[in-house]
């Protein structure tokens, strides 16, 4: 058989086969059909148009290293996790998203941006450790304290408060400025020396206020004095006596000397 005839049958075949195929199909096949080859033309114009062409290189890169794959698995997750999430759930992520960026939008109206820098300074030289330690011993102050010692100090501060009030209304400014006013010319200072020698002889006073009383005591429960040259002449013979009027002229002339008129 020669090769136009064998070329001849070939053809009258596939022209057979047409023909089956063609009156083998229904309108509703032919509709199908039609509108899958306008869908496929529309889906081809699309990409011509978007230059979706550009990304097949792309594409290709990414099935060649695996990446395809990898976004497709990464796919799969975000997908599972979205069916696993409830109504209760996204709402909360709504909320909790919604706080974050009201808390932000409150940071940078506040400035608080600008406590960045001190608070990193705080950090780096341990006064942040420090402030947290001074909060957990006050928290455990807090802790221990019962409703008496509460009670007790809420007393305390306000015996204070009222105490600061009544000197207040009492003219305890008038006395800071007199204090003041003692301060600048030096007398305040003079006041405090001369105090503090008065306080130093206090007891040589008491010891002379005891004398005067031990001897007012003696003269009114002794024997009364009868008068005359003699008795006195005994009493002046006596040492002790002699080294009491001693030191009576003694006094008298040193108060004489600093208390006298001659001194004023």
């Amino acid at each position: 058989m020669s090769t136009e005839q064998t070329t001849s049958g070939v053809g009258q075949e596939v022209e057979r086969v047409m023909i089956a195929a063609h009156d083998a199909l229904t309108d509703d096949m032919v509709a199908r059909l039609s509108g899958t080859a306008s869908d496929a033309m529309d889906l081809l114009d699309r990409v011509g148009r978007s230059g979706l062409d550009k990304a097949i290189p792309v594409l290709a890169e990414m099935v060649n290293n695996g990446d395809l794959e990898r976004l497709a698995q990464l796919a799969r997750v975000v997908g599972s996790a979205q069916d696993a999430v409830t109504d209760d759930m996204v709402g909360r992520l709504t909320e909790a998203v919604s706080g974050g960026v009201d808390l932000i939008d409150q940071v940078n109206r506040s400035g608080l941006e600008k406590a960045i820098p001190v608070l990193a300074r705080v950090v780096n030289d341990g006064d942040l450790e420090r402030i947290a330690q001074l909060a957990r011993v006050l928290g455990s102050a807090q802790d221990a304290m019962t409703d008496e010692m509460v009670v007790r100090l809420a007393d305390t501060l306000s015996n204070g408060v009222t105490l600061v009030d009544r000197l207040n209304r009492g003219g305890v400014d008038r006395l800071v400025s007199l204090l003041e006013r003692l301060e600048s010319n030096g007398s305040l200072e003079r006041m405090v020396d001369g105090l503090s020698r008065l306080l130093d002889r206090m007891s040589m006073l008491e010891q002379m206020l005891t004398c005067f009383e031990t001897a007012s005591s003696e003269v009114k429960h002794g024997t009364p004095a009868t008068g005359g040259i003699g008795p006195l002449w005994q009493m002046m013979r006596d040492a002790e006596n002699q080294e009491t009027l001693r030191f009576m002229f003694a006094l008298g002339k040193q108060m004489r000397t600093h208390c006298g008129p001659a001194n004023k």
